[in-house]
């Protein structure tokens, strides 16, 4: 069991994020939400210094190989809540877990925390998608409706593995074989209903998310 002083997930608040307000009602004590407003980041961040370690920290919102992003409404994301060097600051000796794009590259320039983990290209809008087909000679054929469903499955594969986490039934180092399971039962019901028409496509962009999913541990964090 990994013991912890104090849990929290950190919700980077914006339209394009508005589905992962399940969490709230999942874990509505540890729940914490940021805006775009300048004082609304600088509390978050104020709340994040002031953890004591080996405290567990889950992200939720658009990342970068490099970077966490701030809530954006005109969906441009230019601006990083931590960067690197303020990552390696803020998650010092904590464990972390990361549901951001690409958070697979970021975690990898993160040595001060314990553990670290990261997933890949998370397509969770259509406009994304179309940015992602754009330079592909194969495309995806996914409608908004599958994307939703995609969110969903990801977003709830997520929680179920950090209820074991917190209840002690499993340990950090063990989440992506359950985040792995549950996201493998989810394929499997697609791939059996033979009456949805994008079944393939849409198991397709869960495996490559299950694939990305990685972990690290920085073995003295200092």
């Amino acid at each position: 069991m990994d013991k912890y002083k104090e849990i929290i997930i950190i919700h980077a608040l914006d339209n394009s994020t508005l589905f992962l307000r399940k969490f709230k009602s999942e874990f509505k004590e540890i729940y914490r939400d940021f805006s775009s407003d300048k004082d609304s980041i600088n509390h978050m961040k104020y709340i994040l210094g002031d953890l004591e370690p080996k405290s567990l920290i889950i992200y939720l919102g658009h990342g970068s190989s490099s970077g966490l992003y701030t809530p954006d409404n005109t969906y441009t994301y230019d601006n990083y809540f931590l960067d690197t060097s303020w990552a390696n600051h803020f998650f010092d000796k904590h464990d972390i877990f990361l549901l951001t794009c690409k958070s697979n590259e970021f975690i990898k320039k993160i040595h001060k925390s314990h553990y670290s983990l990261g997933f890949g290209n998370i397509i969770s809008s259509k406009e994304e998608l179309d940015i992602d087909n754009k330079n592909k000679d194969i495309k995806k054929e996914l409608n908004s409706s599958d994307i939703d469903k995609f969110n969903n499955i990801y977003m709830n594969s997520s929680i179920s593995a950090i209820k074991l986490l917190i209840s002690g039934e499993i340990r950090f180092r063990d989440l992506p074989i359950y985040l792995r399971y549950y996201l493998n039962k989810e394929i499997n019901i697609i791939l059996l209903d033979k009456e949805k028409k994008n079944r393939k496509e849409l198991a397709k962009l869960l495996f490559e998310l299950r694939n990305s999913i990685s972990i690290k541990r920085n073995l003295n964090p200092n």
